[in-house]
Parts: structure tokens; sequence; C-alpha cells
């Protein structure tokens, strides 16, 4: 009888590789195709220099919005969530705006910053998530005795059993503390510390 580990290996779909032949031309006699490639190239280049000049401003925006976003915080002792930030002319009453939205999202960080966090905030500031997965190594080695352990194996080599499943451990901010800001310090450098996932929406002028 086959294995579990057999069954699902031959249901599983076969990755296959692109070859690297030399593609097989096409010759276009429509001689406005040049035109229409050259001009895309072009386009092409203008986005990628337009985006880098956007990501500075996005960045930029992102960096004056947490901290004003963080001195309301610090002012009414509460999160604000999304808001709205925007200057008005004087002369015309042109609106320039845009919804800054901060998150309850955070990066994974390292073993050490997340010793680093708990130090300063307490232990609850931090996540630890563990996931457990099969070493490939053991399951090409037991996967037919696995596929029996249903009704408990002996045949296990004892040095063995402790390879077979691996742990991976992460640690990231734990939710919810976007909300404690003001109950765990200073908005700004908890800002700074945890670095939550924040986003610009709407962003555009309105005229007077």
């Amino acid at each position: 009888m086959a294995s579990l580990f057999a069954k699902a290996k031959t249901a599983a779909p076969v990755k296959t590789v692109a070859g690297k032949d030399e593609k097989v031309r096409i010759k276009i006699q429509d001689a406005s195709f040049f035109d229409k490639v050259e001009k895309l190239e072009v386009l092409l280049d203008n986005q990628k220099r337009d985006k880098a000049k956007s990501d500075m401003l996005n960045d930029e925006l992102k960096d004056l919005a947490r901290d004003e976003w963080a001195k309301l915080y610090d002012k009414n002792g509460k999160n604000p969530e999304s808001v709205m930030l925007e200057y008005v002319k004087e002369e015309n009453d042109d609106t320039a705006q845009f919804m800054f939205i901060p998150t309850d999202k955070y990066i994974t960080i390292t073993p050490a910053r997340a010793e680093e966090l708990q130090d300063l905030y307490g232990e609850t500031i931090v996540e630890e998530k563990t996931v457990f997965s099969f070493d490939n190594a053991m399951i090409e080695k037991y996967g037919e005795i696995i596929s029996r352990m249903i009704e408990e194996s002996t045949d296990i080599a004892e040095k063995d059993k402790e390879k077979i499943i691996k742990a991976t451990t992460s640690f990231s901010v734990a939710k919810g503390t976007i909300d404690n800001f003001s109950k765990l310090g200073n908005v700004q450098e908890l800002m700074e510390a945890t670095k939550p996932v924040v986003m610009l929406k709407n962003i555009g002028i309105i005229k007077g």
C-alpha cells in the first residue's frame, strides 16, 4: 500500500522549467510597430524615474505625518486612528491633503530586538510565534513508517526522533500595541521603536 506521503507526492502538480532556447522571432511588417515600442520604452523608463521620485516624497510625507499623528496621540491620550493632513493656501483656499493611516501591523523583529523592546516596554509588547514543520530528509527516510504511525510505530531510531519535526520561531510587536502607546510611554518614541506599517491615501489638491 502506498504511504500517505507517496500519495501526496503523486497528486502534487509537477513544476516545469522553461527552456532556455532562443525564442522564435516573428517579423512585423507594420512600420508603426517600431514607433510604439520606442514610445513604450521611453514611458517605462519615465515610470521608473518617476517612481523613485514619488517614493522619496512619499517617505518624507510619511515622516511628517507620523510626527503630527504622534503629537495628537500624546495630546489626547488615545489612538487617533486615521487622520487627514492638510495645508490651505490663504490667497485662494486651495487645499493640499492626504489621509494618514497607521495600522496595527508590524515588521518581524530579531530575538535581540524583541528582548530590547520587552526591557523597555514590558513583556506584552512582543508576540512570539513558533511554526512546526517536518524535516524533508526525515520524511524521505521514514515516510512509510510515519504513514503507519496512526497505530504507533516503534521503528524510528531514538537519535532521529527529535530531527523529524523542525521549529521556526519568529518575533513581532504584539497586536493591539498601537492602541496602548500612551500607556507605554512617549508616542513618538514608540512609533520609531515598533515601526507600525503606515499608508497614505487620497493624496491630492482641492481647488478653493
